[in-house]
Formats: C-alpha cells, sequence, structure tokens
C-alpha cells in the first residue's frame, strides 16, 4: 500500500486493508481478508497456524497485472498479527465498477463496458492544452471537497502517506503551470529549492515521495529547507504537520519516556537500508534546533536503523539542553 499507483481518480487512497488471524487449532490455515473490498483479489491462502510463540513469517505476492494473491507461511497460535495494506491494481478502472454498481443497484440500467483511459507521459507532455472541460448542458449531480491543503499535509507528513506527495506534486504542477504533470511539478518543486538556496548539487528529485532510488537528497539541503521553512509565513502549518516525538504519527511509539518527548517534531525517512529523521528540536531553553540524521546503505533491520537514528538525535538533543542548563546556572550564581 505504501508504493500505490498515482491515478488522478482515486478510491481509499488506491490501497486495501490486508487482515491476518490465526486459526483455533495449530496446522489449520489462517484467516486471511482484504476490506473494504474483499473479493478485489483472488487470495490463495497457504498461511498455515504454528505453535504458540513461533516466529511469524507472512509472504505475499501478486503478480503485475494479475488478479491473483499468493499468500503463505505461518503465523503463532493466540498472536496478533498487526495490519498491513496492499495497492489496489487498477483503481479507476475499480472506481468505474463501483460507480455501475450503484446505478444498477437504484434501478439505471448501464450498457456498454467500462473503458479506463489513461495518458502517456508523452501524450500528457505534448497535450495542446489542459483536458478539455465537460460538455456544454453537462450537470454536477454530486461533489465532495477533499481536506483542504494545511489539513492533507499533515495526513502526508504524519503518517508518510506516499500517495498524497504524489498527488500533491502533480496539483502543484496544475495550480502553478496550468498543467498536472510530474514533469510539470518537478520543475515548480525545483523553483522552490532555489528559494531556500540548495545548492543544484545538493538534490536529485524523480518524484514527490522520495520512494524512487533516483531520488537524492543531501542531510544539509534539509537543512537549510528547515531554515527557510522556520522564516516562512507558512511556517505554523508545516510545524504542526510533522510527527511529534513520543505523540503522534510516525514517532509516536519513538522517544516515549526520553527528556525529548514532544519536544521533536521530524519527518521520518524509511526504504530499505535507509532510515532518516529531519525536523526540529525544542530546547528547554527555548531555543529551536534543526537537525538531519541520514542513515544509507545500513545492513540494519528497519526497527534497528531507526532506533539508532533517534539514539543519535536524543543525544544531540541531551547534549544542547544540558549545555544551556549549565549555562544558565553560572549565570544565576554570578548574578547572585
Amino acid at each position: 500500500g505504501y508504493g500505490a499507483p498515482v491515478t488522478a481518480l482515486t478510491f481509499n487512497d488506491n490501497e486495501l486493508l490486508f487482515h491476518v488471524q490465526p486459526a483455533a487449532i495449530v496446522g489449520e490455515t489462517a484467516l486471511v481478508s482484504l476490506s473494504p473490498i474483499g473479493d478485489y483479489y483472488q487470495l490463495n491462502n497457504h498461511l498455515e497456524t504454528a505453535e504458540a510463540n513461533s516466529r511469524e513469517k507472512i509472504f505475499v505476492e501478486r503478480p503485475q497485472g494479475s488478479k491473483q494473491m499468493d499468500v503463505w507461511g505461518q503465523v503463532a497460535l493466540g498472536s496478533t498479527v498487526e495490519d498491513d495494506s496492499v495497492s489496489i491494481d487498477n483503481p479507476p478502472q475499480l472506481v468505474g465498477d463501483i460507480f455501475r454498481k450503484l446505478l444498477e443497484d437504484r434501478g439505471i440500467q448501464v450498457h456498454g463496458q467500462i473503458v479506463v483511459k489513461h495518458f502517456t507521459r508523452l501524450e500528457a507532455a505534448t497535450m495542446p492544452a489542459p483536458p478539455v472541460p465537460a460538455p456544454a448542458g453537462s450537470v454536477i449531480l454530486a461533489e465532495h471537497d477533499s481536506l483542504g491543503l494545511r489539513e492533507d499535509i499533515k495526513v502526508t507528513n504524519k503518517v508518510s502517506q506516499n500517495l498524497h506527495a504524489e498527488m500533491l506534486l502533480r496539483t502543484l504542477g496544475h495550480e502553478v503551470k496550468n498543467f498536472g504533470s510530474i514533469a510539470t511539478g518537478l520543475e515548480v518543486l525545483q523553483d522552490f529549492v532555489a528559494q531556500c538556496a540548495i545548492r543544484p548539487d545538493d538534490f536529485y528529485f524523480a518524484d514527490g515521495s522520495g520512494l524512487s532510488r533516483k531520488a537524492l537528497v543531501a542531510p544539509e539541503a534539509v537543512i537549510k529547507l528547515l531554515e527557510h521553512m522556520a522564516v516562512s509565513p507558512n511556517f505554523n502549518a508545516y510545524y504542526d504537520s510533522l510527527p511529534v516525538a513520543g505523540v503522534d504519527g510516525k514517532l509516536d511509539h519513538r522517544f516515549m519516556g526520553t527528556s525529548a518527548a514532544g519536544a521533536i517534531h521530524a519527518k521520518t525517512g524509511t526504504i530499505t537500508h535507509v532510515n532518516s529523521l529531519s525536523g526540529y528540536m525544542d530546547l528547554p531553553s527555548g531555543e529551536r534546533l534543526a537537525f538531519s540524521i541520514f542513515g544509507n546503505s545500513n545492513p540494519a533491520t528497519s526497527h534497528l536503523g531507526a532506533r539508532t537514528v533517534d539514539q543519535i538525535a536524543l543525544a544531540i538533543f541531551e547534549q544542547y539542553a544540558g549545555r544551556r542548563k549549565v549555562a544558565r546556572s553560572r549565570s544565576a550564581k554570578k548574578v547572585k
């Protein structure tokens, strides 16, 4: 689900919830389900219920373009398996199928087949103008507005919603340069980066979420972004969108019980062999510190990589917090 396809027409963030529950008896097939559309994929379930305290091993595979999903491995008897997600293969087609069914359920007969037209990058880049508006005389039957940008950025940053980041990139292209393509969105992004005084050789953008292995950025570039936003009139919206250590988002279970809990607002970054954390530390002195930590090409597990990054961040926080406390203590003694 974290790598769901990017489409202009989406459903349920283009992902389905993947739920696993062990059977009541060892050796029986575990229960596997998808929601909110349970029959979207044909599940070939060979996931076995193993002895209690057995190691969890769950494998899921679906050939590209296929509606067959293979599930195998083992889960321990009596265990609770954390829900995961799987991407929807063709979201616009699914939306069309759902819409057709809703119409038919209400007695409206629909003839023909549902056809989804995807523009290629070449077609999108060479179109003379944005898509043609609705024909004259068309009537809007229903309309739904999504969250405002301030609120949607919270969703994007708090839980690392990659699809929203990708859609925002294309929306930027549409709003700023009147064309909602990835290429135009990247042009807008590069214009913004220049405003932050980030050097051209400190970044290379290939998408909106950073999932692409082509995407590169130096920690110094992130620091300059954080400094730029700190004096921006939009800072409060940006700051409020970042996960808070030990409180919410991707940091809700990190830094708990430490002096940094509630004092670090930062964005996580995790792909295979990469862990990062960048944001702000609010020191006891009232000062705010920008920081950026990247761990690239590390052989550790994702959990160990994140824990190591947290230890570095906590050491920085405690060093600066302690230094300010000592300074204030010495100053007080001099006054006395």
